[in-house]
């Protein structure tokens, strides 16, 4: 068979290439939306135009320039979204420098980690990040400055505020700034950290042709620069870190939530009329099963973008129908991949159960598991590991040569790890994980499709999956069950309800645990790690 046989490549074209840097493009875009409104808080109604945001972060970025501050140096900013967020953001990418978001709810540890693999020349921090970073600092072995996002009353604190930091700046000189010249191809302009579903996270090296591409892609979609949208999801992960980037590049206005609040979440869609929605899939179930959500008028509900996190069929179908909404568009991607690899295009059939197909640029293929180096694709509705290439693919993990070797091969084809496939059409299903998959008895069985199961059960609110060790079997499927409610709902009935549906190495021979809530990551991906720990440890 042929090398390139089974080789699938995104069909479509993209708007013609830029020959700036995300730093210069941004400069440009928005020194054009002027004084319109940029971001409203959700929570205080403040407001922030496209100025106050170009002259602002033009002023840090002349202060840091007088600071010392050059091309390649790191920023990192460590905070919960907020109408400051932005701005370090910007002002990074003006100077060529590397900006590194980070999940203000690490734990010292993570936190620790996190900053010793990208060693920033600057952290920016709100006050939630506080009290981690000032126990921590002195262990760093370097000598970040750390600057306050924001002003803070009555909280004694060893550092100013970026407010302060740039009290100074003249407002005749920002005008006259231009942004620092750089490689586009090859210079590394972000390091996001991977979501750390199976150990410590790693610094994910996007370039700035990364970022544009996924520019070019969306520039002209109706989402961008024609509605207002929810910054519900968190900046610091890679899926809302360039929606953030897109919005301000297009013109799109946004409300921004610090956290969610299921009352504020849908008056905001109903007061701003909100058309696009971006989400990822605990929120689909909240739309799907939550009995607030008929209280309120979401018919201005065009589309729904989810992604970051499996999403059942049944959740998807439940959404449709409760909100007449003509479709819900999943998305495949991951933060090695810039964003989605794979999308429903524009005015094409929706499939219940499927994350799209392949974007302009980018093409994929699907290789028997267990395999790496091999020549050998497999065609349609056979699963495998699914491949990547193309111009959205990360530059490599940052100072790891090992772990970009163990995921992008020689012929630069990304391994994502996760096991999938395409039909004859082109449209690609997710099926789970490669270290996720439970092997019972030989048998491999994906604990989405159980929890995709769960989900539709009723008095089940959330589901997680797991294998626990078994000697004779290798691993049985266990369940993590919260109960919606004043829901009466037993164990039995629910195991038998799951076993009649699914062949039998897939039954929950592993029982059924009710517990709280479910540990995930911000993006909604399940961390079976820290259930498997809590299990041993009650054990």
């Amino acid at each position: 068979m042929s090398k390139h046989a089974h080789i699938l490549h995104g069909k479509g074209e993209l708007v013609a290439e830029f020959n700036f840097s995300v730093g210069q493009l941004l400069l440009r875009q928005l020194t054009t939306h002027d004084t319109r409104i940029a971001q409203i808080d959700a929570h205080t109604g403040k407001e922030q135009t496209f100025k106050y945001i170009l002259d602002t972060s033009r002023k840090l970025a002349i202060y840091l320039q007088k600071e010392g501050l050059t091309v390649n140096d790191g920023i990192a900013i460590c905070s919960e979204n907020n109408l400051d967020f932005c701005i370090p953001v910007c002002a990074t990418f003006y100077l060529g420098a590397i900006v590194c978001p980070l999940n203000p709810l690490y734990s010292k540890g993570e936190l620790k980690h996190a900053l010793t693999i990208i060693k920033p020349k600057y952290i920016f921090i709100s006050v939630i990040a506080l009290n981690n970073m000032i126990s921590i600092f002195k262990e760093l072995h370097w000598f970040p400055r750390v600057l306050l996002l924001n002003n803070y009353d009555n909280i004694d604190i060893p550092w100013m505020s970026m407010d302060k930091a740039i009290s100074n700046v003249s407002d005749d000189n920002i005008d006259k700034f231009q942004a620092v010249p750089v490689d586009i191809n090859n210079h590394v302009t972000a390091i996001l950290c991977s979501s750390g579903t199976t150990g410590l996270p790693k610094g994910v090296m996007w370039t700035d042709k990364n970022i544009t591409t996924i520019i070019r892609m969306y520039i002209n979609h109706p989402f961008v620069a024609n509605a207002m949208s929810l910054a519900l999801l968190p900046f610091f992960h890679a899926y809302s870190f360039v929606l953030l980037v897109i919005r301000l590049i297009g013109g799109n206005s946004s409300v921004v939530f610090s956290r969610f609040e299921e009352k504020l979440f849908l008056q905001s869609i109903e007061k701003y009329k909100i058309q696009y929605l971006t989400v990822v899939p605990p929120i689909m179930v909240f739309l799907a099963k939550h009995p607030l959500v008929d209280k309120y008028d979401l018919s201005s509900i065009r589309k729904i973008w989810c992604g970051a996190a499996p999403l059942s069929e049944k959740i998807e179908k439940a959404v449709v129908k409760r909100l007449n909404i003509p479709e819900i568009s999943q998305g495949y991607g991951l933060t090695e991949t810039t964003l989605a690899v794979l999308r429903f295009p524009q005015d094409t059939a929706l499939k219940f159960g499927s994350v799209g197909m392949l974007v302009p640029g980018v093409s994929a293929k699907v290789i028997p598991l267990g395999e790496y180096e091999t020549d050998e694709t497999l065609g349609p509705n056979c699963e495998g590991e699914l491949c990547f290439k193309g111009d959205l693919i990360m530059k490599g993990y940052y100072n790891d040569e090992k772990s970009t070797r163990a995921t992008i091969d020689k012929d630069g084809w990304l391994h994502t790890g996760d096991v999938g496939y395409y039909d004859e059409e082109g449209y690609f299903f997710i099926v789970d994980r490669i270290k996720e998959l439970i092997k019972y008895k030989g048998y491999q069985v994906p604990p989405a499709e159980l929890e995709a199961i769960l989900l539709t059960y009723s008095g089940i609110k959330d589901a997680a999956v797991i294998g626990i060790p078994n000697e004779e079997a290798g691993e049985l499927p266990m369940a993590f069950i919260v109960k919606e409610e004043n829901a009466n709902i037993r164990e039995e009935d629910i195991i038998q309800y799951v076993n009649e549906r699914v062949s039998n190495p897939k039954r929950l021979r592993g029982g059924i645990k009710f517990v709280d809530s479910i540990p995930k990551t911000p993006s909604g991906k399940i961390l079976r790690r820290v259930l498997r720990r809590t299990l041993k440890s009650k054990l």
